[in-house]
């Protein structure tokens, strides 16, 4: 037996004693950061904690969180961490990669509150550092990983997410993310965020021109700050107001709302960020009105209020405006010039409109003023044309929007007072009945006849003038949703193209591109809301390719088996019909969690036969038609029984759902 030499054990003594060296410091190192951990957290917890320190012990505490894999506690404080005061650039950018980090453990992370509100904050992060596009794309991941149970966090990131459009210059896309932010808050009662959109909505409107719809929400708000004693709010208003005076030419109602702003800043607590503001605003306007003396004090007030707020310095483009508006004032053409394009780069850079055609407008004064009539003439030209390409096509849009919504609420109103009438010859039906029942009282046989004739009669009124208010809602519909379609693909679209020629002589290179986008949705929009290939390529065709659409762009398996039955039906029969099938094939994606559908749409003798099956998860039928979030159900119902058809239902929970439709040719 060969015998093993002395180096040989020597070799693997060795190399166990290094093995247990290396166990036992990972063991220690993993020891020394709990050890660490729990002394901090401590610290953390004072309330009097000096926001220097507590900001470099909550950064040092998140990365032992995530050496540690303290994923839950790592979300939390990194959330936390972003609420911490930012007193330069550099931290933002901190915040947005410490939140970047802690998305990467996401999917570790049970809590939805938790995830979507890390998307929430790295949107906000995000928008700190005049990043609007990826803003949006995150608060569209944090609507997108909230869940029905985090209803005011969803609402929040539509409201910012609006916020972060209007940045961008999307009227319609901020509208309509504020529209949804608003609903949300007034289902949950949330009076004051209701107002928080309201004020967001006031300054989207006078952002395009909408002044008179602006100025109406702003003194609503106003009235109820008063009444509430809401000090910042009311100071906030006045503000706002007076830019908007300024844009309109009032200029004594701007210096008006601008005092009163300032009277009031000693009445409350008011955010610090407004206060230099409202000074330097002040100052521009004496600039220009006089007197020179004012504008010089109030500067310097506005100055000495800066100083206490971190998010305020000397590059901010408030400040450098109205600094540039007093030295012009003073007549110090060289230094005005000089501190008006420092303004303009910072407007450039955080993409504000209002700031932009300030700076244009005084370098344009500036030029003039210094015997420069060409530079003048350039940057005229050039307020004009950003005012041109933004404001009036915008504007355009703007009104197109409004008007469209005008028409829906007039429409709306119609329907209403339909209903009204229907109820009032329901009471009045009611009303008859109760006074036969007294009169024949005593005439056993023959009053219990008539009453009975009488009820009779009454009920087929109430049942034929219920049937024919459903089709007249659903025509009603139809009608709007097609003048809505004319309205958007001829009149917006239109004014986009034109917003798309003009951006692009002026514009970086890609809005082009963008706008090529926004067209194709608008267009995709205006299809939806009226299914213009039904009229053009028949019922079969149309059915046909929403089913190719569905099959490209989800992962559902889908099968079809169509006859052509062009000319069989009547043209109110087929639009009911395809309405009927993007019902169906909407329930079936948001709710039936399905892998694959089957439509099959055949003619039998006298009857066209509609079948749209799927193999998901099914529901209990008595109990979704019961519910009221089961309109979907009867909806399908209701269209089915204008065009005199018939539905059937059949699903059982777990294996899926078969819905047939039966309709005489």
């Amino acid at each position: 037996m060969p015998t093993r030499h002395p180096w040989v054990s020597i070799f693997y003594f060795f190399l166990l004693t290094f093995f247990l060296c290396v166990l036992d410091s990972k063991f220690a190192f993993g020891q020394d950061f709990e050890s660490q951990i729990h002394p901090l957290e401590e610290l953390l917890s004072q309330k009097d904690l000096d926001d220097s320190l507590r900001f470099a012990q909550t950064k040092r505490l998140i990365g032992l969180y995530d050496s540690t894999h303290q994923f839950q506690k790592l979300g939390d404080l990194t959330i936390d961490f972003f609420h911490l005061p930012s007193p330069d650039f550099d931290t933002d950018i901190l915040k947005k990669n410490l939140l970047q980090r802690a998305i990467e453990f996401v999917p570790d992370i049970e809590s939805t509150e938790l995830s979507g509100n890390l998307y929430l904050k790295l949107a906000g992060a995000y928008f700190n550092l005049n990043d609007f596009d990826s803003a949006i794309l995150s608060y569209s991941e944090a609507i997108g990983e909230f869940s029905d149970e985090d209803s005011i966090y969803i609402a929040d990131a539509y409201f910012f997410r609006g916020q972060a459009h209007d940045y961008t210059g999307e009227f319609i896309p901020a509208m309509e993310d504020y529209h949804a932010a608003q609903d949300i808050y007034e289902i949950l009662g949330d009076e004051e965020f209701v107002n928080h959109v309201r004020a967001g909505t006031a300054i989207l409107f006078s952002k395009y021109g909408i002044y008179k719809e602006a100025d109406s929400l702003r003194q609503t708000l106003l009235e109820v700050a008063r009444e509430q004693g809401q000090v910042e709010i009311m100071v906030t208003q006045l503000y706002n107001r007076s830019n908007d005076l300024r844009k309109e030419g009032r200029s004594n109602e701007q210096i008006k709302a601008l005092l009163l702003a300032d009277s009031l800043r000693h009445t409350g607590e008011i955010m610090p960020y407004l206060l230099p503001n409202i000074q330097f605003a002040i100052s521009s306007f004496y600039g220009i009105h006089g007197p020179l003396d004012s504008a010089e004090i109030y500067f310097g007030r506005g100055e000495q209020l800066m100083q206490q707020v971190s998010e305020f310095n000397e590059n901010h483009p408030s400040y450098l405006a109205a600094k540039a508006q007093l030295e012009l004032s003073k007549g110090n053409l060289e230094s005005a010039l000089t501190i008006s394009q420092q303004a303009l780069a910072q407007a450039q850079q955080s993409r504000n409109m209002d700031h932009l055609l300030r700076c244009y407008h005084l370098l344009e004064e500036i030029y003039e003023k210094s015997g420069k009539p060409g530079l003048a003439l350039d940057y005229a030209r050039m307020r004009e044309t950003y005012q041109d390409s933004i404001f009036n096509a915008n504007q355009n849009t703007s009104f197109a929007y409004y008007q469209t919504l005008y028409e829906t609420e007039k429409r709306e109103k119609e329907v209403l007072e339909k209903t009204v009438e229907l109820e009032s010859v329901q009471k009045e039906s009611r009303q008859k009945t109760t006074l036969f029942s007294a009169a024949l009282f005593g005439m056993v046989t023959l009053a219990g006849f008539g009453f009975l004739l009488v009820r009779l009669k009454s009920s087929k009124k109430e049942k034929q003038l219920q049937e024919a208010f459903s089709r007249e809602l659903l025509k009603t519909q139809e009608e709007e949703r097609k003048r809505i379609s004319k309205d958007l693909h001829d009149g917006l679209g239109q004014s986009l193209l034109l917003i798309k020629n003009k951006v692009t002589l002026n514009q970086p290179e890609n809005a082009g591109e963008m706008l090529d986008t926004a067209i194709n949705e608008l267009r995709s929009i205006a299809r939806s809301l009226h299914p213009m290939q039904l009229e053009k390529l028949g019922l079969s065709q149309a059915i046909q390719e929403m089913l190719d659409q569905i099959d490209r762009e989800t992962d559902i398996f889908v099968s079809a088996e169509i006859e052509d039955c062009k000319g069989k039906i009547s043209k109110e029969k087929e639009l009911q019909l395809y309405r009927i099938t993007q019902e169906a094939i909407n329930n079936i994606l948001k709710h039936a969690e399905a892998d694959a559908l089957k439509l099959t749409l055949k003619t039998t003798q006298n009857k066209l036969t509609l079948s749209i099956a799927d193999n998901g998860k099914g529901f209990d039928f008595s109990e979704k038609f019961n519910d009221f979030q089961s309109l979907g159900l009867k909806t399908l119902k209701e269209r089915t029984a204008a065009i005199s058809g018939i539905m059937n239902i059949i699903t059982e929970k777990g294996k899926g759902t078969t819905l047939k439709f039966l309709i005489d040719v």
